[in-house]
């Protein structure tokens, strides 16, 4: 019998804990009158991940709560809405969850942990580092290449043909490589740290099922970021229940076709350049034609699958056929940057590839500009740079012939919505492609490859869909890093409405929005989510500099402006505004993290056009806001 290691457990019990917050936000949500289809499927969705955990580490009554709850849920699914007068008793549930969550832990961690043994030889002891800790590391290292590259970047040409200082500089680059690769290490642990249950629970799964089936794991050894790890558990594990749900067939008919009675499965991981790929493979009966059929001509397998709802399962089980699995994987892999495949043969069987980013906390792209505006693009999705010399039209959508194939063929500003002028003549352009898909994004410029320290969007902006985060470049720019996944699923990857036209006719300039705040990174990312949505921005770093800028410089259409800032804070520039009679009608719009009512209050009777929280607006919000403030 394998033993289940605490590391494990742990895990287990804190993506239990993640999901019981999910449950309990979205039942609150739908009390307080939300459209109820979407928020009931995540409850739903998540109650299965806890199940699904929690049988696969043993805890027994975490599953039969679990499973009670997804029964109550699978009612108001089908019928689209929930009975308010419910929400209080699953609530109730969530809470009799989480205590069972914690019990059975506390219950397994003291029985399974393996007994104490005696102290390594001092080379062979390893070190535990809060997490917390590595990722300040990381971060400090990262913008400390950032200096130095900013520093080569100014002195570069001052000291050319200067040997030794020159060799200075490269050496320092040297150094400040082989550290960010180590503190990189410090982030990554091998597959098998999370895979220690699974042989024992693709077995118990099948007995469950009437089936034989065994989990061979190959690769365990592969490193995956530790924050890619923590959440890889889940996904692999929708994964072997659906293969021993859907795929491994009964004894009796494995033999009738010539297999061996018992199914198997096998869990594989590789590096595959700058990405790992996690692979759950079967030998079972594959899907079935229909499906392939469906899957060539209407898109990839992996997209039929994962389609919200879509079961391949005869009849509901305790593994199999709610219509659970493939779509919330591919969710999360893809939120990772990452991608999903599937490839299936009628009676020989699925695998199923996740495509991860090795870190979160840095990345390869290929750089590229439009407008002025830099773009990074994973380069593992990058197939070829080409030059857009000859356009071709298929069903009234523009082509560019590469290699025989007719791809679909978009300019990137009007793929990510933003107004840009007309691209070049002959414009640079971009293959991009996964397994299944393929199109050609043209902009003005590519800039070549880079290694990005990956930055956040921020609370405002980081509900924008199709950017993975951001990265700050030598001169300064923060270049957004785009989702290629986004990208590839966009209306022009499949010959839709997105394509090459030029720029509408300039009807004035656009809007100047002032951008307020004591942060360099929160304005260089603001103004750049602005600019890309067609918007002239200039920035001042605290509220004095700002009224300078209103009193003498252009006419500004809008602030936006932090709360608390040195010299001048939010409310201090507001009240100047509103006292000054030449700029007192100017539009101004606080955006800070001071959400009380007190707050609210303060900003309304300073003049505040609009008051934004950052925890609860995301980019479209705050877009939205501006746009009705400066009048489209």
């Amino acid at each position: 019998m394998i033993e289940i290691d605490r590391e494990t457990l742990e895990i287990a019990r804190d993506e239990a804990h993640d999901c019981l917050q999910r449950i309990e936000a979205n039942l609150l949500t739908l009390e307080g009158g939300a459209p109820s289809a979407e928020p009931i499927d995540a409850v739903f969705r998540d109650a299965h991940s806890v199940k699904g955990a929690a049988a696969m580490v043993g805890w027994t009554a975490t599953a039969a709560i679990a499973r009670d709850m997804e029964d109550e849920l699978e009612e108001a699914r089908s019928a689209g809405r929930l009975d308010p007068q419910r929400i209080g008793p699953l609530l109730k549930a969530s809470d009799d969850l989480r205590r069972a969550v914690d019990e059975e832990f506390a219950s397994t961690s003291e029985v399974d942990s393996p007994s104490p043994s005696p102290s390594p030889p001092e080379a062979q002891r390893s070190l535990r580092v809060d997490p917390a800790k590595v990722d300040r590391m990381l971060d400090a290292v990262g913008e400390t290449v950032l200096h130095h590259r900013r520093l080569e970047h100014i002195v570069g040409e001052r000291i050319a043909g200067d040997e030794l200082a020159g060799g200075e500089l490269d050496r320092g680059e040297r150094l400040l490589e082989e550290l960010q690769e180590a503190v990189i290490g410090m982030r990554t642990l091998p597959l098998a740290s999370v895979t220690a249950a699974f042989p024992r629970a693709v077995r118990d799964m099948a007995a469950a099922e009437g089936k034989q089936a065994e989990l061979a794991i190959l690769g365990g050894d592969t490193q995956l970021d530790r924050a890619i790890l923590s959440g890889i558990a889940d996904p692999v594990v929708h994964l072997l229940r659906n293969a021993v749900a859907h795929g491994i067939e009964p004894p009796d008919e494995r033999e009738r076709v010539g297999k061996d009675a018992r199914g198997r499965l096998e869990l594989r991981a590789e590096q595959r350049g700058g990405l790992v790929a996690v692979e759950v493979a079967d030998d079972g009966r594959g899907v079935s034609p229909e499906l392939l059929e469906r899957a060539a001509e209407h898109g990839s397998l992996a997209d039929i699958l994962a389609t919200a709802g879509m079961s391949t399962a005869v009849e509901v089980g305790e593994l199999a056929g709610r219509g659970v699995g493939l779509d919330a994987v591919k969710v999360h892999v893809e939120s990772l940057g990452g991608s999903v495949e599937v490839r299936s043969e009628v009676g020989t069987g699925t695998t199923v590839t996740l495509l991860l980013p090795v870190t979160l906390a840095v990345i390869n792209v290929l750089l590229c500009e439009r407008d002025g505006q830099a773009y990074g693009l994973p380069v593992p999705s990058v197939r070829e740079i080409v030059t857009v010399d000859e356009v071709a039209s298929l069903a009234a959508q523009p082509r560019f012939v590469h290699r025989g194939e007719a791809l679909p063929l978009g300019d990137l500003a009007t793929l990510l919505g933003a107004v840009a002028p007309e691209l070049p003549r002959r414009p640079p352009a971009v293959v991009l492609a996964s397994a299944t898909r393929a199109m050609v994004v043209a902009c003005d410029r590519v800039l070549g490859d880079r290694e990005l320290v990956v930055k956040s969007l921020g609370g405002v902006l980081s509900g924008v869909s199709g950017y993975l985060g951001a990265g700050v470049l030598e001169d300064g720019r923060v270049a957004l890093i785009l989702d290629p996944n986004r990208l590839l699923d966009l209306p022009a990857a499949a010959g839709g409405d997105a394509e090459i036209v030029p720029a509408p006719p300039e009807t004035g300039p656009a809007p100047l929005v002032l951008v307020v705040d004591d942060q360099f990174s929160v304005r260089r990312l603001q103004s750049s989510i602005l600019e890309a949505a067609g918007y002239r921005v200039d920035t001042a770093k605290h509220g004095r500099e700002a009224l300078q800028k209103i009193v003498s410089g252009p006419e500004f259409d809008l602030v936006l402006t932090d709360m608390q800032m040195p010299e001048m804070d939010g409310l201090e520039l507001l009240r100047a505004i509103r006292e000054n009679g030449e700029h007192e009608s100017l539009p101004v719009a606080i955006v800070t993290s001071k959400a009380s009512e007190d707050d609210r209050r303060r900003g309304a009777e300073a003049g505040a056009d609009a008051y934004i929280v950052k925890q609860e607006f995301n980019q479209q919000a705050l877009l939205e806001t501006i746009e009705r403030l400066v009048g489209g």
